[in-house]
This record gives C-alpha cells, structure tokens and sequence, in this order.
C-alpha cells in the first residue's frame, strides 16, 4: 500500500524554504537544503513544488496576500468609520496603518530580499503590482472622504493619492531594511499628520491631534506599566 501523504508538508517545505531563501538568497539556495531543513525529502518537495522559485513565489505571495486583506478590510469598513465622526476617520486610517505596518515587519526579511535583489529580481512585479493596488485604494478612500466632507474639496483626488500611496511606499521599505523594531506608531502618527495637514479640513486635523496623542499616551503607558 502507498505511504498517505504527510498533511503538514507543504508548510514544514515553505517554513524550510523561507529560512534558507533568508540565509542564502533565492540564486544560492538549494533544493537539497530546503528539504533538510524541513525534515523531508527532495522528492516530497517535488510533490509540492516544481522549482525553488514556485516556493519562493508562494512565500512571497502569501504576505501579499496578508497585506491585501488588510487594505480590503480597511475599505469596506470606511463607511461606519465615517459614520462615526471626524475621531473614528482618523483611528480607522491609524490603526489600518498600523496593521499593515506590523504585517510588514513580520514578513520584512523576505520583502528585504526581493527589494535588495538576493538573486531575486524577477521579484519586483509582485511588490510593485501591491503598490499600484494601494495606490488605487488610496484613490478611493480620497474621494470617499471628500464626499463625506473630512478631506478638502480642492483636492486632485489622482494626484492625492499619488501623495499619500508614494509616502507610504517609502516608509514601508525603510521598514524592512530596518535591523531593530522601530516605534512603528510613532512614525505612523507622524506620516499621518503630515497626509492630514495637507488632505485634511480643520476640524479632521484637530481631530487627528486629538487621536494621536492619546494613542501616544496609551503607548508610553504600556510600554511603562
């Protein structure tokens, strides 16, 4: 009788692959690595994957995919927090910013290998088709608050959103390259009363100060206590 598959393989492959690919870079890699550090053999890898980088691409497509979830959340609920006056605007933005921020420090050394080459280049579409998705998400949470009346009518929403998406690409990847967690709220805070004070009327921005410096509080608190 055939031995049943092993349930877990799949993921004990990817777990193995995603420590080598961080050791070794994608062009160094080797098959025969992935499988010992999983605990497997080269054929059981073969049963999952048909090279090294279809398991590269699926590592990287599922903190993607992680980060995507986040933006669609984030957008479906924009109408309640709307709803929930100019302080809900500014949590519902801070604290999607913050999810996404913590998704890619956890995913940051395989962002870190694509963003760096490591014998990926190939790579770069994915991360760059994420960044023009945010940037159109961007786009129609700038008209949305338009509508609502928290983001300036004068606003160039295309252009907003090119502001806002660009700023944020970059912080992102200074994220991952970062060796030490920085305070990821406070640099959030920061980017966004910077979007605020140039997309925002005046009662949003008294809002966001409001917001930000009880978060700020509530931070040094925890971090203390």
């Amino acid at each position: 009788m055939p031995r049943p598959s092993d349930p877990s393989a799949r993921a004990r492959l990817l777990a193995g692959a995603r420590r080598i690919f961080i050791d070794r870079g994608l062009d160094r890699a080797k098959v025969e690595e992935i499988t010992q550090a999983a605990g497997l053999s080269k054929g059981a890898f073969y049963l999952h994957f048909r090279t090294k980088e279809d398991a590269f691409k699926e590592i990287l497509s599922g903190a993607l995919a992680e980060l995507g979830a986040i933006l669609a959340t984030a957008e479906a609920a924009r109408a309640k927090a709307a709803d929930g006056g100019a302080e809900a605007v500014v949590e519902h933005w801070l604290q999607t910013d913050l999810d996404i921020f913590e998704s890619l420090w956890k995913h940051r050394s395989i962002m870190r290998l694509v963003l760096e080459g490591g014998g990926s280049p190939d790579y770069h579409h994915l991360i760059e088709l994420f960044a023009d998705s945010a940037e159109q998400t961007s786009e129609r949470l700038v008209r949305f608050g338009m509508k609502q009346g928290y983001y300036r009518a004068d606003l160039e929403p295309h252009q907003a959103a090119v502001f806002v998406a660009g700023g944020y690409d970059r912080l992102a990847r200074r994220l991952v390259r970062e060796r030490r967690k920085p305070d990821i709220l406070a640099l959030l805070v920061n980017a966004q009363s910077l979007c605020l004070h140039a997309l925002g009327t005046p009662a949003l921005i008294r809002a966001a100060a409001n917001v930000h410096a009880a978060r700020l509080s509530h931070s040094r608190r925890a971090a203390s206590g």
